[in-house]
């Protein structure tokens, strides 16, 4: 039973010296400091593990996360910053923490093609960061994060729209264009979303609808990339309004 207590304590201390937790945690700091961040990591490991009723706990969670974060290892500093929130809730880093853990998700999520769970993430992340810390120093940049987050979801919306588009498949394409006009709104892809709208509407012969469609591009974008070609649409649906009308 000795040998295995012995055992165990020297796979928790292998970087914290006999020095004490005051001098291990100043020698992890200047590690911090010299970015030497793997070995910072591993004395911060150390430190989180041997000395968890130090005054000092919360700081040492968050500099292991920064950490990992400067050496990319976002899974486990995602891990570490969550771990400061959640036992450390009312630290003075705990802002600082969700909003690195956030960024963690949003380096993590990979192309627009792909699955998009961690940039959802990201965002829910970002939002509540806000709804908790709405004064933080980093609020702004949570914000430019939250619309980089709905820019590539919208993007991976929009692909799917132009794909149908690709294949002749007009219907799907205005449930795609639906889908970027009412959850995507604000962002880059809206504007021709909703002039692909219109133009599949016309494709399907649903008149009525590619008017509704055209009037509802122009309010939305009065000034937009695709005005000209939504109102050269809207010429031939006026003309074709007038040959169904005559008897």
């Amino acid at each position: 039973m000795a040998l295995l207590l012995f055992v165990g304590c020297a796979s928790q201390t292998q970087f914290v010296t006999q020095d004490g937790a005051d001098a291990d945690w100043q020698r992890a700091k200047k590690l911090y400091e010299r970015e030497r961040f793997y070995r910072a990591s591993q004395l911060l490991r150390d430190i989180t593990l041997n000395y968890s009723g130090s005054a000092f706990i919360d700081s040492a969670y968050y500099l292991l996360g920064r950490a990992g974060f400067e050496q990319s290892d976002y899974i486990v500093a995602a891990d570490d910053f969550r771990r400061l929130v959640q036992q450390f809730p009312s630290s003075q880093l705990a802002g600082s923490a969700a909003y690195y853990e956030s960024r963690c998700y949003y380096e993590l999520a990979p192309d627009y093609r792909l699955d998009q769970t961690t940039t959802e993430q990201a965002f829910d992340g970002f939002q509540r960061f806000l709804e908790d810390y709405p004064q933080s120093e980093f609020a702004d940049s949570a914000y430019a994060y939250m619309a980089k987050c709905r820019d590539k979801l919208a993007h991976k919306v929009f692909a799917a729209l132009k794909l149908y588009l690709k294949v002749e498949e007009y219907a799907a394409a205005v449930i795609y264009a639906d889908a970027v006009l009412s959850d995507y709104y604000d962002t880059r892809w809206a504007d021709e979303a909703a002039y692909e709208k219109v133009r599949s509407l016309v494709k399907l012969d649903e008149i009525e609808k590619a008017i509704a469609a055209a009037k509802d591009y122009k309010r939305r974008f009065p000034a937009g990339k695709f005005l000209g070609k939504v109102e050269e649409l809207e010429k031939t649906l006026d003309v074709g309004t007038e040959q169904a009308a005559t008897p």
